[in-house]
C-alpha cells in the first residue's frame, strides 16, 4: 500500500501526464482538422496543395504532422504546374503555424502545361536522398519564403537524364524590401531567390553537348542570389503582363554570381531585362580567370575560327589584370546577353533558344 506521503506527489504525477498526454491528442486533432480545412479554402486558389491522409505523430513532445501522397497545382486557366510528392513530415514551429520545416525525401514529379510548357505537357521529376527545408506564411496563409536543400539530386526530363547535383540549396522570399533610389530598379516591390549548386553533372545532358565536351561534364560551382525588381504576377506570365513589367522599368538583378566549370571562373553581379521581343537582355560585369585557356580548347574544337581567336586574345591582354598568383590571371570582362547571343568579352559563347511566353 502506499504511504500517505508519497499519494499525493504521485497522484499529481499522474494527473499531469493524463492532462498532458489528453491535451497533446487534442492539439494533434486540432492540427489535421485545420490543415484539411486549410486545403479545402485554398482549392480554388493558384496555388492549392493536397494529400491522401494526414496523420500527427510525436507524442510527447513534438507535433510531427505526416502527409501520405501529397500533391498540388500552381497556375490559372492558361497553365498550370501539377506536383506529386513522396510521404511527406512537416514540424511546425512555436509562432502560430507561420513557418513550417519539412522532410520529403525522394521522388517528386512535375508536368507543366499550357503557357508554362509551350502548349506542350512537360515532365520533370527530381529525386534525392535528403530532401529537407522551410516554408513561411503570412497572417493569412499566404506563401511568402520558401527555402530548402537536397543531396545527391537527379533531374530527369520526360524519361531522359538531364543532370545530377551532389548538394544544392535555394532561398526564395517575397517581401516588400526597402527602397534603393540608387538601384537600377527602385521599386521596393519583389522577390529574391539565393542558390547555390554544387558538383553539377553533365554527363547525360544534352544540353549544348559542344560545351560539356570543351569544359568539361561538371560544374564545380554555380551560385548566386536572383532578385526581381518591379511587381510582377509571377501566376500569369503571359505577354501582356510580361511588357507591363518591362514597360515600367522591371529588371533581373543577378548579385555575387559565381561560376566554376572547368578551366573557367566567373564572378560577378549585373543585371538582365526583355527586349522588345521579350528575350533577355543584359550584361554582368565579371572577374573572369581560365578565358584564354577557354579560347584554346574552343579554336581546338572548331568552335570559333583561328581570326576570331587570335582579335579575343589581343582583347584579353589589354583586359587582363595582375594576377596575384602565376596560374591564374584574371580578367575584367563585360558578361551580355543580346539578340540572343551569350558572349564572354568578344567570345560568343553561345545562342540561346527563343522563349516563347502564353497570350
Amino acid at each position: 500500500m502506499i504511504q500517505r506521503k508519497y499519494f499525493y506527489p504521485i497522484s499529481l504525477v499522474v494527473l499531469f501526464v493524463a492532462s498532458w498526454t489528453t491535451g497533446w491528442f487534442w492539439l494533434a486533432r486540432v492540427i489535421e482538422n485545420d490543415l484539411e480545412d486549410y486545403a479545402a479554402r485554398r482549392a480554388a486558389d493558384p496555388i492549392a496543395v493536397s494529400w491522401n491522409n494526414v496523420t500527427v505523430s510525436g507524442y510527447p513532445t513534438q507535433f510531427l504532422v505526416n502527409l501520405t501522397k501529397p500533391h498540388g497545382t500552381w497556375g490559372r486557366a492558361e497553365g498550370e504546374v501539377l506536383w506529386s510528392g513522396p510521404a511527406t513530415t512537416l514540424r511546425f514551429f512555436a509562432d502560430f503555424g507561420r513557418t513550417i520545416s519539412f522532410k520529403s525525401p525522394g521522388t517528386h514529379k512535375f508536368l507543366a502545361s499550357g503557357q508554362y510548357s509551350n502548349s506542350k505537357n512537360r515532365a520533370l521529376t527530381a529525386a534525392g536522398d535528403k530532401i529537407n527545408g522551410q516554408i513561411g506564411f503570412d497572417s493569412d496563409g499566404r506563401l511568402t519564403s520558401l527555402r530548402g536543400e537536397a543531396t545527391r539530386l537527379e533531374l530527369l526530363l520526360g524519361k531522359k537524364p538531364l543532370a545530377t547535383v551532389s548538394n544544392g540549396s535555394f532561398d526564395w522570399s517575397l517581401a516588400n524590401t526597402d527602397a534603393d533610389t540608387n538601384a537600377i530598379h527602385p521599386d521596393p516591390i519583389g522577390q529574391s531567390m539565393a542558390l547555390a549548386l554544387y558538383g553539377t553533372s553533365l554527363t547525360t545532358s544534352r544540353l549544348y553537348p559542344y560545351l560539356t565536351e570543351t569544359l568539361g561534364p561538371k560544374i564545380a560551382e554555380l551560385t548566386g542570389e536572383l532578385s526581381i525588381r518591379g511587381a510582377l504576377d509571377g501566376k500569369a506570365l503571359t505577354q501582356a503582363e510580361l511588357e507591363r513589367w518591362r514597360d515600367a522599368g522591371g529588371t533581373l538583378e543577378l548579385n555575387d554570381l559565381v561560376l566554376i566549370w572547368g578551366p573557367l571562373h566567373i564572378a560577378g553581379s549585373g543585371a538582365l531585362a526583355l527586349d522588345r521581343d521579350l528575350q533577355p537582355v543584359g550584361a554582368l560585369t565579371a572577374d573572369i580567370a581560365g578565358l584564354d585557356q577557354l579560347l584554346d580548347l574552343f579554336e581546338l574544337a572548331g568552335h570559333i575560327r583561328t581570326q576570331q581567336a587570335a582579335i579575343a586574345r589581343i582583347i584579353l591582354s589589354i583586359l587582363t589584370r595582375a594576377p596575384t598568383d602565376a596560374d591564374n590571371t584574371k580578367a575584367r570582362i563585360p558578361v551580355t546577353i543580346q539578340n540572343r547571343q551569350l558572349s564572354i568579352g568578344p567570345v560568343p559563347l553561345l545562342r540561346l533558344p527563343a522563349i516563347t511566353w502564353g497570350d
